[in-house]
């Protein structure tokens, strides 16, 4: 087994810059000691080669006196710390311009893509596709590195300061474009383009070609190398980030480490997620983290979920200018730490499983609000990346409820096994909605072609026997993408359509139709459709009716066997998974700190947990200073005061009546 294959690491990253190469190593490594990290991630080649490269592609700092990686990799490892370099070939000193054209993107102009002093390299480019791997052919021959990094690897559309430079148009491009589609290379992103489409298949598949190939060589040079970047095409760590910008529009999704980690564990047996923490509070502001209680929720999620803790700033601890969440960071990683037996080998106890589309912006907003209101109910689930269509097949089997948010298209073999699964399959957000045989297979009905206008229009929630959350209100309204549906006579209708009327004075303010039109259609033991978007209402617009409209029918379709029974409020986030023989973990987020743009200090909340599946023998909070006895057979109240708490809960599961 592989190093990150046997327990989940504890990872800082420092970002380092050009003057960082002087820094003391022997101070460095302390710090790294006192946060209990036992990986680092430091920057090593690429824009900046922090050792004394003999390669002529790649500048060495200014700043270098020695072998600065070396010195650095060879503490760390007399520490019992690994190493992974950190490489960056998305762009070169602007000085190679005149002697190596060709290893450069281009603007439609015909302009190299500048920032500062370095200019951006293409994929397709010589750099890139050779150089980069004599880069890591002189790193990994010389040194004994634990892993690889890759920044920014993939095509760029936008440099540094966001400008939009648009779709690379150096003759590298142009010539492998022709080649691979007998195309011209599009110069535009319209979606209506043919070539454009193309362009998006010739940009995922030139990518992961170079990524593999990248992959070969290292597991070639060293098999003991974990190679990691922001894919989940050849690697080993699949690279994600929880991190902020100021100026990215609301709402804030405050459980992007959940959301990243559960991805990746969820779908993957030989991936692991790196959910990197940015302490900063954007790219423009390095030097300043964000909410001390933001930070540590996150890397608690990161770690709730199953995934190995990251953290990165820019530059050395002793120049820092904020070191507000060193404090909390510390104490993430001293919990890890000292119960890291339990939290390396987590292991779900779902019976859900949501499909994250993992591409288009439409369908990930209805992915998180689906996310969301599965959390708020504290309801346990697993998430599988959409795009692993052959592993959503082998799984099909294994829950009692897929749901599909959005997701906009599923191959036939994949339709096919989920119509043949015991799952109840529920598609939300209009999806396969272009996909009428997946439709008619999957959820028995077929859409109709009318655009039908619903701002003002309602949905009537009845019957009331199952929408038992709407005993006094008998209209929600209905807002966003919506569509008619004919479902087979089988099919069972609920929530009628509410056609608008006029708005405008209150005198002239009436005319709504209750019309025959469905809002949810239902084959019973099968599945269910929503043709509109309860997961981005609820996510964009916050009304909790969209939800209760979705677990109204959750659950009177699939009674779920709940091995966990959580009486707490919506914002206390739930985690419970097997950690051993006759041992499980439950792991309790508190976000009531959070008001919508501001993280605060946790809300003391008290929580009431049963297991009416089990029969309890102990139950023991998990603190840093010991295990403390606590509950009974019957289950615990917990006292929530910070923002994070574990139960250690040993028995048995009850064997079904």
């Amino acid at each position: 087994m592989s190093w990150w294959t046997q327990k989940r690491y504890r990872m800082i990253q420092n970002n380092l810059r050009d003057i960082d190469a002087c820094m003391d190593v022997d101070r460095y490594v302390e710090y790294l000691k006192e946060f209990g990290a036992n990986v680092c991630m430091v920057g090593c080649g690429g824009i900046t080669a922090f050792h004394p490269t003999r390669l002529e592609c790649q500048k060495t700092s200014p700043y270098l006196r020695d072998d600065f990686f070396g010195k650095l990799l060879a503490r760390c490892h007399e520490n019992q710390i690994r190493v992974i370099a950190r490489f960056d070939f998305s762009k070169a000193h602007s000085q190679f311009l005149n002697t190596h054209p060709e290893w450069f993107s281009r603007t439609a102009l015909g302009d190299p893509v500048l920032f500062h002093d370095t200019a951006a390299t293409c994929v397709n480019g010589p750099y890139q596709q050779e150089l980069s791997l004599e880069i890591l052919k002189e790193v990994i021959s010389q040194y004994p590195v634990d892993g690889v990094f890759f920044n920014m690897f993939g095509y760029q559309t936008y440099d540094y300061s966001g400008r939009y430079v648009g779709i690379c148009q150096c003759e590298s491009c142009k010539r492998r474009f022709l080649e691979y589609s007998g195309m011209e290379l599009p110069a535009g992103e319209e979606e209506t383009d043919p070539a454009f489409r193309r362009y998006k298949e010739f940009k995922r598949d030139t990518t992961t070609g170079l990524l593999n190939k990248i992959y070969r060589k290292v597991k070639q040079w060293n098999p003991e190398a974990a190679v990691c970047t922001y894919s989940h095409k050849g690697v080993d760590l699949v690279r994600n980030e929880s991190n902020s910008a100021v100026d990215r529009p609301l709402p804030f999704w405050m459980m992007t480490s959940e959301d990243n980690v559960s991805c990746v564990k969820g779908t993957y047996s030989d991936r692991f997620s790196s959910n990197c923490v940015i302490n900063a509070v954007d790219i423009f502001y390095r030097f300043m983290g964000v909410s001390p209680y933001l930070n540590e929720l996150r890397l608690y999620g990161a770690m709730a979920a199953g995934g190995n803790l990251d953290w990165c700033i820019i530059g050395d601890f002793e120049t820092y200018p904020d070191g507000q969440n060193f404090e909390g960071t510390r104490k993430v990683f001293s919990f890890h730490e000292k119960y890291e037996r339990y939290l390396n080998c987590l292991a779900s106890c779902a019976d859900i499983l949501l499909v994250n589309p993992m591409e288009g912006k439409r369908a990930g907003t209805e992915y998180r609000g689906i996310f969301k209101m599965l959390k708020e109910a504290h309801l346990l689930f697993d998430v599988l990346d959409g795009r692993e269509t052959k592993i959503l097949e082998e799984r099909a089997g294994d829950y009692r409820v897929i749901i599909l948010p959005g997701v906009e298209t599923l191959p036939e073999g994949t339709v096919r096994k989920l119509s043949e699964s015991p799952a109840m399959i529920i598609g939300t957000g209009l999806a396969l909605q272009n996909h009428p045989p997946a439709l008619g297979e999957l959820f028995c009905l077929r859409l109709k072609e009318d655009v039908v206008p619903v701002r003002g229009s309602y949905m009537l929630t009845e019957p009331k026997e199952i929408f038992r959350s709407f005993e006094k209100r008998d209209w929600v309204y209905l807002d966003q993408e919506f569509r008619l549906m004919e479902p087979e006579k089988e099919n069972k209708n609920y929530v009628p359509f509410i056609s608008s009327a006029r708005y405008g004075p209150p005198e002239r303010c009436f005319g709504h139709v209750v019309t025959d039109q469905s809002c949810i259609t239902v084959r019973e033991g099968k599945a269910v459709y929503f043709p509109w978007m309860p997961g981005t209402l609820y996510y964009s617009q916050g009304y909790e009716d969209f939800k209760n409209m979705f677990l109204d029918i959750l659950e009177s379709q699939v009674p779920l066997r709940k091995k966990v029974e959580v009486e707490a409020p919506p914002c206390i986030e739930v985690f419970f998974d097997r950690c051993g023989e006759g041992q499980y973990l439950l792991q309790l987020l508190n976000y009531s700190g959070y008001n919508g743009t501001t993280f605060h200090a946790p809300l003391p909340v008290e929580v009431e947990v049963k297991f009416p599946g089990m029969e309890i023998e102990r139950i023991q909070a998990l603190e840093l200073k010991g295990k403390q006895k606590t509950g009974g057979a019957w289950g615990a109240r917990i006292h929530l005061r910070e923002s994070y708490k574990a139960l250690l809960i040993t028995g048995k599961e009850k064997e079904d009546e």
